[in-house]
């Protein structure tokens, strides 16, 4: 059996049960009906991410400016982030994600940590995002409340499904400054591959903050970006 569900952002009048005997409104973290069908669970899980992925960037804009910046976007609404930083050292990296935790724990936002199991599990963090190459060889899906992968093609793609991971981004969409020697995907073949997934999928790659309905017109849960988020 393959469900199929579909994004309602707004409607006019009100719904009424036609095969049930009663519709109530739950928020997806709150849900305790019972029986609740197994497939619901995953459903019910992807739509308590939010239509944001933030990617951290504190290697280039310095870390007290970006702290700056993140806890502004905090304040603004952000509830999901990944430490991703290649060009800190080992302690510094520590220390930074450390704050980052810190930070969005006042927040209620979610922090997921690139690559470094042992590192999210030292700092409490919510989660870990799996490199592509992890997510190949993984063998099996980390023990954290929350797992992210990245994916470039549908194969990578079937892979995080099989793993059991929460969500996946896809890209690049667009020309990056950060993979110079990636092939773009450009938004119909993200569409094509996205088509069948059975976890949420953000657009990555030179995706900005105007990119969100494009990226919903084409099967996206979302957008998760680097420069994009943290723009002044």
């Amino acid at each position: 059996m393959r469900l199929h569900f579909h994004r309602v952002p707004a409607w006019r009048g009100e719904p009424r049960a036609l095969e049930h005997e009663a519709l109530e409104w739950r928020q997806p973290d709150a849900v305790d009906l019972q029986p609740l069908l197994p497939a619901n669970g995953p459903v019910l899980r992807g739509l308590q991410l939010p239509a944001e992925y933030a990617i951290s960037r504190a290697g280039e804009l310095g870390v007290e400016p970006f702290l700056s910046r993140f806890e502004a976007r905090l304040r603004g609404g952000l509830k999901l982030v990944q430490v991703r930083e290649k060009t800190l050292g080992v302690h510094e990296v520590e220390t930074f994600a450390r704050r980052v935790v810190a930070l969005a724990r006042d927040h209620g936002a979610k922090v997921l940590v690139n690559a470094d199991v042992a590192l999210a599990r030292e700092i409490g963090a919510d989660g870990v995002h799996l490199t592509a190459e992890q997510l190949c060889t993984a063998p099996g899906r980390p023990d954290f409340p929350w797992c992210g992968a990245s994916c470039h093609s549908s194969e990578e793609l079937r892979r995080a499904e099989a793993l059991g991971v929460d969500f996946a981004v896809l890209g690049p969409v667009h020309a990056t400054p950060s993979h110079p020697r990636a092939v773009p995907l450009g938004w119909e073949r993200f569409r094509q591959t996205v088509a069948d997934s059975g976890i949420p999928v953000y657009a990555l790659g030179g995706v900005f903050p105007p990119d969100l309905e494009q990226a919903w017109s084409c099967g996206a849960h979302g957008i998760a970006m680097v420069r994009g988020a943290w723009q002044s």
